[in-house]
């Protein structure tokens, strides 16, 4: 397994060396994330989006101009993400069946309890199915969205709290070698980190995991005014357009949802976002875990003599 395929956060940003993410000195949006719906058929206490207006979502009308606008500028891949649990959103299926007629490719982010409302897609690369100390995922369901895309590459996102249940963290490896699973991350509850063991505490308890993704989330800087990673994978949600996945925790005592201090526009503002390279100023955030990636898109911007002097 290579842990870099598969995750970004607080990593060397490996995937910048490999992906055309210049044109015309402007940064691409290659890689957008998009929460089409804020509704959710649970109420976690780790949600990073708890308090969020529930009632708020997307049209496919608005999604499909959004796909438009991004794939006009560049962007390959979207994360369909929450927010809310996006196999609520009723036109789920047509919204990544357009993003395919446009040749963006799929990622999905579900809590794993509504594969009956997904249908197959070739577009659908990926999907990572969340889990956590207090739930015992839906195997069944999780089968039959297997078998109904056996071609995606299926992972589990497990957030880890206060109290490991160790009997459900080794179950989701175990099914995850079963079916093949690409990889199993364990992240930290963000909300509570300093009550959370360390994931060598947590390594020593689990067996068989040479799939596990052991992620702590401790290790974070302070944002950076120049945040260029918010015009390299913007969040669009339905409050508006957001620097990245990290917004709804960036700030600390930051109330469980999308904040106007973290937006950096409304949904129709897009267009002029990424053409004017209006990128987010993160001298806000409190919590940064692009900090690398932001230092290399810096770089990438630079004007460099005797270039190919490699």
């Amino acid at each position: 397994m290579n842990k870099n395929s598969y995750t970004a956060a607080s990593t060397f940003p490996v995937k910048l060396l490999h992906t055309n993410i210049l044109n015309k000195e402007k940064i691409m949006p290659v890689h957008i994330q998009l929460t089409p719906t804020n509704a959710c058929n649970l109420n976690c206490s780790f949600c990073t989006c708890g308090n969020r207006d529930k009632k708020k979502q997307l049209t496919l009308r608005e999604i499909k101009w959004i796909l438009r606008v991004c794939a006009k500028r560049g962007t390959k891949a979207m994360t369909i993400t929450g927010g809310g649990e996006p196999l609520l959103h009723p036109q789920i299926n047509e919204i990544i069946d357009y993003a395919g007629k446009k040749k963006i490719e799929v990622g999905l982010v579900t809590n794993g309890i509504l594969f009956k409302n997904l249908e197959h897609h070739k577009n659908l690369i990926w999907c990572r199915i969340s889990s956590a100390d207090d739930r015992i995922p839906d195997y069944d369901s999780i089968r039959y969205g297997i078998q109904i895309n056996p071609q995606t590459d299926w992972a589990f996102s497990h957030v880890v709290t206060k109290n490991p249940d160790y009997k459900i963290i080794q179950s989701l490896i175990d099914f995850a070698n079963e079916y093949n699973f690409t990889h199993i991350r364990l992240v930290s509850d963000v909300l509570n980190l300093e009550a959370i063991p360390s994931m060598d505490i947590i390594k020593n308890n689990l067996k068989n995991d040479e799939k596990v993704i052991y992620q702590g989330r401790k290790n974070s800087t302070v944002g950076t005014e120049c945040c260029l990673i918010s015009l390299l994978k913007t969040v669009i949600a339905p409050e508006g357009i957001f620097p990245c996945c990290g917004a709804q925790f960036a700030i600390y005592n930051q109330p469980r949802a999308m904040i106007e201090k973290m937006k950096m526009g409304d949904i129709k503002d897009l267009p002029e976002i990424l053409d004017e390279q209006r990128y987010f100023n993160g001298s806000v955030c409190d919590v940064c875990y692009y900090s690398q990636y932001n230092e290399i898109l810096k770089l990438f911007k630079e004007t460099l003599e005797h270039i190919n002097f490699v």
